[in-house]
């Protein structure tokens, strides 16, 4: 009996340890490429973090309508900008203050052009239980250059 209750408490201490050892990989925590000050809803530009495309579970990004991109705005929710362009690219919780998108976007050539976009959302949610949203606060792009694509074509 002993030598039973004893295997079993050491099986249970193994995969506790593994567990918490595996958790805290880069490839499972959604959190290796924050960028510093996104948990707290805004961020230096210097700062920006832009996870590496390769790493994106989404491989080479989604072709979206700039006039559903030029709808995001300050305050848009992140239910509204997962209808809009879809879920963000890298392992990105629903929980995370930034969310990650590979972009591609038609040019006036019809050349396709792929952009990194990160949305940064404020800090203020306490869960769903309270009925709270997450709001877009700020906006990136990388290149720069494709922040047109955020405008409305008239």
């Amino acid at each position: 009996m002993k030598k039973s209750v004893y295997h079993y408490g050491l099986l249970a201490t193994t995969a506790l340890l593994f567990t918490m050892t595996g958790c805290s990989q880069k490839n499972i925590l959604p959190t290796w490429h924050l960028t510093p000050g996104a948990q707290h809803g805004s961020v230096d530009a210097d700062d920006l973090v832009f996870p590496d495309p390769n790493k994106a579970w989404q491989k080479g990004g989604t072709i979206v309508n700039h006039d559903d991109v030029a709808k995001i705005s300050v305050g848009t929710t992140k239910d509204e900008i997962y209808k809009l362009i879809g879920t963000p690219h890298f392992s990105e919780g629903f929980n995370a203050r930034e969310w990650d998108y590979i972009l591609k976007f038609y040019d006036a050539n019809n050349a396709v052009e792929t952009c990194q976009y990160k949305i940064i959302f404020d800090d203020s949610y306490e869960g769903r239980i309270r009925d709270d949203e997450f709001f877009a606060t700020e906006f990136y792009w990388q290149p720069a250059s494709c922040a047109k694509y955020a405008q409305f074509t008239p």
